[in-house]
């Protein structure tokens, strides 16, 4: 995520430490990362699925409140599974979670190689 760029200043009666703030928001990105790995912890409200099960759509809610959206792009070979999606937090940047598509077993379906979300 990109960073904000901090001054030292007071909001309201409290005192703000631009290098607190930095520290703080490593802390939020990281947070934010983990989330973004396991988006249904995210839905709120009604949520799209495909023929086979697989949420396609959703609106999502980030714990701050800060809304976004869900979009999965569902398996061709493991039905009612995803095999990528993205997932925005709405801001100023907006940011966006990309989860590329994931290897799976041809046996079983299950995740073999899961490569790194990509923010931005």
């Amino acid at each position: 995520m990109a960073k904000r760029t901090w001054n030292d200043g007071v909001l309201g009666n409290t005192p703000l430490s631009a290098a607190r703030l930095t520290a703080l928001e490593d802390d939020l990105e990281a947070a934010l990362l983990q989330l973004a790995r396991d988006p249904s912890q995210l839905f709120a409200g009604a949520v799209t699925n495909d023929s086979n099960g697989a949420p396609i759509s959703a609106v999502v809610e980030w714990p701050d409140g800060v809304t976004g959206t869900y979009a999965g792009t569902a398996s061709v070979s493991f039905p009612g599974s995803v095999s990528a999606y993205t997932i925005t937090r709405v801001g100023a940047p907006t940011v966006t979670f990309t989860q590329p598509a994931v290897t799976r077993d041809p046996t079983t379906g299950a995740v073999t190689n899961r490569p790194p979300i990509i923010v931005s």
